[in-house]
């Protein structure tokens, strides 16, 4: 009962993280469309390249910390340890500081110098936009750890909600008021109109930062009385506490987090090879550097922001699972343990699958209902649907890993994928008939081959046995099943009322209750499954009572 409690309050703080990760990510998303109708895919790809720059060196400064502070403060507190676990946090906040001027510095200075050697200096102005964001995420990341390691996901949520608002409203207003301005000057629009949207990234992180730090110093007066009671009871114990210095300290937080970030980093770099990548080979093949910009620009623009929205379901439950899975592993509960991990699958594959298969076939008609002024690149969609499984999978064995200290295997993993991903993108892209779908394909064989490594180590290092055929099988069957009716409504609706809009929103509500029934008939869920929405009990029950679970 403990541990069915213990797994159904793992599943609702993931559920709240990946909610509002999606929604947040939505928000990010949605600006994306003016964003795009006001600056075109050409704009796209200058907004593409500085964005693509701000994350590799985001990555680089403060990627690790969220989940090195969370498994360290998570380890700490399951003995007790509070004032252990705050100090740990207190010595990862002056680390962040530091790491996050520097590179805000470095990425301001040199702005011309690294988008020219991308081969677009025209995106310098939209990267220096995002240099202070930087900064203010390192400190950002660092105090959502510590309260995701606290097993709080609420902070976190909320700061992340605030940060796509503003960054979604300030995003447009600022993209319109510069791209204006540079046609009343006789400047170049669609640079200055991305270097306003990657300003409004900057204004959002500021805001979500403000809550933040909120939120902790409403929190400081508990965190400090149970840091001293904590201290308290360790001395009475012993008259010497055993605890590392600073220096330690600082070592460990900078050795987990740069292996963490190790792994992210691989694949922040070739999504920057990817920039270079597909210009030079598109160029190769042939292709105008106009129309090589405007593919790219489908690339960034379009398929990465709407594949990053189901990502977000992934990546809210490793978040959550890395403290989940380090306090399991430090009290020596390996039931505990397998139970979590189970769950997160499930989890994960449940929402992502019918997702995947969503984007596949209804690719096309989504983008045209977004870009309405820009509707091509929904056919990447129907090459590249499967990677989003395949991210889902590598991101979720990727918190387990770094949970139970195995942070240098998906380093490895990561490392491996990038290879494939790189040798196919050189090959293929410069194949005039694939082309930009070449990096499609590069991309979801770089998942599937990190995956691949990232389970293997999972199964041998945790002996995990995952219910494959109710994670993926029932799953992608009722998926099949909700991709065909997607495709009949789609195609029935609109040869009675030709309109993209009304024949997609139909065929994808369509589509959600035909995998739902799907599911249910053939008993895909589970009882703790409904725990993952709002009243879930009650519909467990009504479903169980009927025998659908």
């Amino acid at each position: 009962m403990d541990r069915a409690r213990g797994t159904n309050f793992f599943v609702r703080q993931a559920a709240i993280l990946a909610a509002v990760g999606i929604l947040a990510r939505l928000l990010g998303f949605l600006y994306r469309i003016p964003l795009t109708n006001l600056i075109g895919d050409e704009g796209n790809a200058i907004y593409g390249i500085g964005y693509s720059v701000y994350n590799f060196f985001l990555i680089v400064s403060s990627a690790g910390l969220p989940a090195a502070v969370s498994k360290l403060v998570s380890e700490k507190r399951a003995i007790g340890r509070h004032d252990a676990a705050h100090r740990i946090f207190v010595i990862a906040l002056v680390l962040a500081i530091s790491m996050g001027a520097f590179f805000t510095l470095a990425i301001f200075i040199f702005a011309e110098e690294i988008t020219a050697m991308l081969g677009r200096p025209q995106a310098y102005l939209a990267l220096q936009m995002l240099a202070p964001t930087v900064f203010i995420f390192a400190i950002m990341a660092t105090i959502r750890g510590y309260f995701q390691g606290m097993s709080q996901t609420v902070p976190t949520a909320v700061s992340q909600l605030i940060e796509q608002i503003f960054n979604a409203i300030f995003s447009v207003v600022l993209a319109h008021a510069m791209f204006n301005f540079a046609l009343g000057q006789g400047y170049a629009t669609v640079v200055y109109g991305a270097a306003g949207g990657t300003a409004g990234t900057t204004v959002g992180a500021l805001a979500g930062f403000i809550v933040i730090s909120g939120l902790y110093f409403i929190a400081r007066p508990d965190i400090l009385r149970n840091r001293r009671n904590a201290w308290i009871r360790a001395k009475s114990r012993s008259r010497h506490l055993d605890d590392e210095r600073r220096g330690q300290v600082a070592q460990k937080i900078i050795i987990t987090s740069s292996t963490i970030i190790a792994g992210t980093a691989i694949f922040s770099i070739v999504n920057l090879i990817d920039t270079w990548l597909v210009l030079d080979r598109l160029a190769y093949a042939d292709f105008e550097e106009t129309h090589a910009s405007v593919l790219l620009g489908q690339l960034t623009g379009k398929f990465n922001p709407i594949t990053n929205l189901p990502a977000a379901i992934s990546s809210s439950l490793a978040l959550v699972l890395i403290p989940a899975i380090a306090t399991a592993k430090q009290l020596d509960n390996r039931e505990d343990m397998h139970a979590k991990i189970n769950a997160a699958f499930r989890a994960a594959m449940l929402l992502t699958i019918p997702i995947a298969f969503g984007l596949g076939v209804l690719g096309p008609q989504i983008v045209a209902l977004l870009f309405p002024n820009h509707p091509d690149g929904g056919t990447l969609f129907v090459v590249g649907f499967a990677s989003v499984i395949f991210l889902a999978f590598s991101q979720i064995s990727t918190g387990v890993l770094q949970a139970i200290g195995k942070i240098s295997i998906p380093v490895m993993a990561a490392l491996a994928g990038a290879v494939v991903k790189i040798a196919a993108g050189y090959f293929l892209i410069a194949h005039p008939a694939i082309n930009i779908y070449g990096a499609i394909i590069g991309t979801t064989l770089c998942y599937l081959v990190a995956a691949m490594i990232n389970m293997y180590f999972l199964s041998k290092y945790t002996g995990t046995r995952l219910d494959f055929a109710g994670m993926v099988l029932k799953p992608a069957a009722a998926s099949i099943a909700m991709a065909l009716a997607c495709y009949t409504a789609y195609h029935l609706i609109y040869t009675l009322l030709p309109s993209n809009a009304v024949a997609t929103v139909a065929a994808i509500f369509a589509g959600m209750i035909v995998y739902g029934f799907f599911m249910a008939i053939i008993r895909g869920l589970k009882e703790e499954d409904m725990h993952i929405l709002p009243k879930g009990e009650r519909l467990a029950q009504a479903l169980k009572s009927r025998g659908f679970i």
